[in-house]
């Protein structure tokens, strides 16, 4: 691993792009013990998707249904006070592999959970500062799974979760791009709680708003540094242009409680400027409603990024709806693509679109690929015709 002096953080491997995350020398997991096991066990030689699957608010114990289920003692940075367990199950069902991390801490003291956003708590062991002991722990996890569920595939790696578990996908996937190929968070905050305040899992008494004008906890300098504001701030992370990120796919509905819609107008802004892949689609309802992520993996399936490939980036599509005025839409949704071709001198994909004629600009985003051309406009003239496109 290549460590630096300056931080002490180490790169999580040899394929993390210029601008990624560095991930913190954390210790593994230790102890860990199988605790049960059914017929949705990873078994056999076939290598599926994998998804890293966040659970909402809530559905911690939903993350031990089925499957390999574990659990690993914690200690070091990865424990504090009574929080010294991680449990999680590995999943093969609906043809791909998940490993599904429970995000619940209980105090038999105090007598309450306490859910850390994926992210970690505040109080712990200082006051206003952020400790980010779920995604250290997640970290650990990702390589447990590399060494132990042979049936999870090298390249094809996703996160995805809803709600709370969207969130997630926003802080701690999003700046893996070397882990993900593609997230999908389904109804996310992409800018704090909403407003100008933050609500972060506190140790001490659950949680604890701060207003972001005034003051909002320091994450440690352990975990990176910089703001609980900062880190929970998709918008500007996706808006500098010095951070890799995966692509991203994701949903909400304009009248969603937990994150106000401007923000993700305003995610969409940043998207396009920085010139990203990501697709949008939203409707009218709230937060209960406003879960359509079929929408999006409809045309872009589980499997069809890849780690270390390249992909069209969609930009300019004439079906896009407008977010600021439309109650229903999407931006390049209903857009895919196949036989991606890369050299460091040339790229060529197909692209189409699954319900409807088209047009969209289409540029090359590839790891081995050296040229940065102009956006080509591509016309696809029926639906599910594959129309080639070549740099």
């Amino acid at each position: 691993m290549n460590q630096s002096a300056m931080s002490g953080a180490v790169v999580l491997d040899s394929a993390t792009p210029s601008g990624s995350f560095d991930v913190p020398p954390y210790p593994n997991l230790t102890n860990i013990t199988k605790t049960g096991t059914d017929a949705y066990a990873p078994t056999g030689a076939t290598q599926y998707p994998f998804t890293f699957v966040m659970h909402a608010s809530g559905g911690g114990a939903g993350a031990l249904d089925f499957g390999d289920k574990y659990q690993a003692d914690l200690d070091g940075p990865l424990a504090y006070s009574t929080d010294t367990v991680l449990k999680w199950s590995a999943r093969l069902i609906s043809g791909g592999v998940t490993v599904y991390p429970q995000d619940v801490r209980y105090d038999a003291v105090a007598s309450w959970n306490l859910e850390s956003y994926h992210m970690g708590y505040t109080h712990g062991p200082a006051v206003d500062e952020m400790y980010l002991y779920t995604e250290r722990r997640y970290d650990q996890l990702l390589r447990w799974a590399d060494a132990n569920v042979p049936q999870a595939h090298p390249t094809k790696r996703y996160a995805s979760g809803g709600s709370m578990g969207a969130w997630g996908c926003m802080t701690f996937a999003l700046r893996r791009p070397n882990r993900f190929a593609a997230i999908y968070p389904d109804r996310p905050r992409v800018r704090y709680s909403g407003g100008t305040n933050i609500t972060v899992p506190d140790w001490e008494s659950v949680s604890q708003v701060y207003d972001t004008a005034v003051s909002s906890p320091n994450v440690t300098a352990a975990d990176g540094g910089g703001t609980v504001a900062q880190h929970m701030n998709a918008v500007a992370y996706v808006a500098d242009t010095a951070n890799a990120i995966p692509w991203v796919g994701w949903n909400i509905g304009k009248n969603d409680g937990f994150s106000p819609f401007s923000d993700h107008i305003a995610l969409v802004a940043a998207m396009r400027s920085a010139g990203r892949g990501f697709a949008f689609a939203w409707n009218n309802g709230d937060h209960s409603t406003g879960s359509i992520p079929s929408q999006i993996t409809a045309s872009y399936p589980l499997g069809l990024f890849e780690l270390g490939k390249g992909y069209p980036v969609f930009s300019e599509h004439s079906l896009d709806g407008d977010p600021s005025t439309d109650l229903t839409g999407g931006i390049n949704v209903g857009l895919t693509f196949r036989n991606v071709v890369e050299s460091a001198g040339s790229w060529s994909c197909e692209v189409t679109h699954i319900s409807s004629a088209c047009t969209v600009k289409v540029k090359p985003k590839s790891p081995i690929y050296t040229g940065n051309p102009s956006p080509v406009l591509v016309t696809i003239p029926a639906a599910n015709t594959w129309v080639s496109v070549s740099f």
